[in-house]
């Protein structure tokens, strides 16, 4: 872990182990970003409750306190309908969960509707990106459901630059997104490969920075121009 200081991380609140080491690491011109567990959750076949969300909040806010780099990711309803997560979104800034809510980020999924995406594009300073079952990152191609539904983003995104130059565009995070990052010009995204596969290499010097500056090579040589990489703890 010290050999990412100065970098990006995403820590979940299902393993919340490492928080601390992250906000030591954080760059002062990066990210933490606080994931709220859903997605693990969901994999794991758990059902979260309100006082899961309510532990949530109060170790964000901690944390956000703390950190003025921590960004809090709004709990969402895996596989839910777009109701469901506005209502989850609207019970966050309604009922003041969140004392930053200037450092939070809405998730908005990709078989949702671009009118949702546009609300969102209006409220947040930060919006993710949450692939599903119809548009699945893991199953990316140049001709894929998710790479034709990434360029319908897109061409949103260039209309909402060039319609309303007065609001300034939120910043984009693709959720689970670092394998596709140097072919689709996010942001910034987020990965758990370094957490998971740097013990691979472990008998080379200084091996977890060497993984992380290739990943980051791999964006700096694409077309896109050069973005935050985050590393799960």
């Amino acid at each position: 872990m010290p050999q990412l200081r100065g970098g990006s991380f995403c820590v979940s609140y299902m393993n919340p182990e490492q928080l601390n080491d992250c906000i030591d690491l954080v760059g002062d011109d990066q990210i933490l970003i606080l994931d709220n567990g859903a997605f693990t959750a969901w994999r794991q076949g758990l059902t979260l409750d309100a006082a899961h969300w309510n532990g949530f909040y109060a170790w964000a806010n901690e944390a956000m306190a703390r950190c003025p780099q921590a960004v809090a990711v709004i709990p969402d309803v895996i596989e839910g309908s777009e109701q469901d997560n506005l209502q989850m979104i609207a019970q966050a800034l309604r009922d003041d969960r969140l004392e930053f809510p200037e450092r939070s980020m809405a998730i908005w999924h990709m078989n949702e509707s671009i009118d949702q995406l546009e609300r969102l594009f209006r409220i947040f300073n930060f919006v993710g990106f949450g692939s599903c079952r119809q548009y699945d990152i893991a199953r990316h191609s140049s001709n894929s459901p998710y790479s034709e539904r990434v360029q319908e983003i897109w061409a949103f995104m260039q209309y909402w630059q060039a319609n309303h130059c007065m609001l300034e565009t939120p910043w984009i995070h693709m959720m689970r997104g670092l394998g596709v990052l140097h072919k689709i010009g996010f942001d910034s995204a987020d990965s758990c490969n370094i957490a998971i596969n740097h013990h691979r290499t472990k008998s080379r010097f200084n091996h977890v920075r060497a993984m992380a500056d290739r990943i980051a090579a791999k964006v700096a040589n694409s077309d896109l121009p050069p973005l935050p990489l985050f590393q799960q703890a």
